[in-house]
């Protein structure tokens, strides 16, 4: 192949990514989105609420990144209205169809993997979200380990860089679109409904204690932790967003039970490992934040 007709080839892939991407997007139906790339080194560059157009403009780069090794990721920006279920199977997908719960955007990742963004038709706070992922993805069978308000799925058009997931020729799979319409799903004001009655339900009737706290913590003037999770200053790194969110509560008087809950609650913690690794991490966060007020 000649110089030239390695310059046509590499502008011809450079379209088709493209017009991928602005169909995900577009299909995803957020304004604003993050665009996360992870490196192979592990580091996380972190780009916050940006435009569809402003992705767009940034593909040269991402595709530079992605040929480098890094995976490239997205999310609708600040609080929104879908739920991404990960590591489905083609049996999976058919099901959700099935039984009206028909995705608005499916990525295969790999060959006979997938994952789909489910659209709810109306903005969930970040606690609902999350619970709505947890119940799809236990009743399709989805990764439970993905499944909150703020989890990043693959971008089409790009590869996936996992080393498990190479092909047998060596090269890495595309992430492909292979459903992009974008439409809210038939059951979706029945399972909202579900969800948001039986959250009513426990407000006040044998409530736990964690429950109870992550009340009290909502009526003192504390910032949602979450917000310290999104926050530009903190470029992804939560482990720092936790520490600056377990000061700032200290200093609004949260007590060391209340801070810990908060921060085993608010977001995936199986990286830290087993369970009482993670308990072991909330509450040395907790316990410096206080010591430092």
């Amino acid at each position: 192949m000649t110089g030239e007709e390695r310059k046509k080839r590499g502008e011809k892939s450079a379209v088709i990514v493209e017009r991928l991407v602005r169909i995900q997007l577009r299909a995803m139906g957020s304004e604003r989105f993050d665009v996360g790339i992870k490196r192979d080194a592990g580091e996380m560059i972190l780009r916050e609420g940006q435009g569809a157009v402003e992705i767009e403009k940034t593909i040269k780069w991402l595709r530079h990144e992605n040929a480098k090794g890094a995976h490239i990721y997205v999310r609708p920006a600040g609080a929104h209205s879908l739920s991404l279920l990960d590591d489905l199977s083609s049996e999976a997908i058919e099901r959700m169809k099935a039984e009206g719960f028909k995705p608005a955007v499916v990525v295969e990742t790999s060959p006979n993997n997938f994952q789909a963004w489910l659209n709810h038709g109306q903005v969930l706070d970040a606690a609902m979200s999350t619970r709505a992922a947890k119940q799809l993805a236990e009743r399709f069978g989805a990764d439970p380990s993905s499944a909150d308000w703020r989890h990043f799925g693959r971008l089409a058009g790009f590869t996936n860089p996992k080393p498990e997931r190479q092909l047998p020729s060596g090269m890495r799979p595309f992430a492909r679109l292979r459903l992009a319409t974008g439409r809210t799903y038939s059951k979706s004001a029945e399972f909202v409904a579900a969800i948001r009655s039986s959250d009513e339900g426990r407000a006040g009737q044998g409530e736990d204690a964690p429950k109870r706290r992550r009340r009290h913590v909502a009526r003192s003037g504390v910032i949602p932790l979450e917000e310290f999770h999104s926050a530009p200053a903190y470029g992804g790194d939560l482990h720092r967003a936790d520490m600056a969110w377990a000061k700032h509560a200290a200093g609004r008087g949260l007590t060391l039970e209340q801070i810990k809950d908060e921060l085993l609650n608010g977001r995936d913690l199986s990286k830290k490992g087993s369970r009482k690794r993670q308990v072991e991490y909330a509450q040395r966060t907790a316990e410096k934040a206080l010591r430092s007020v």
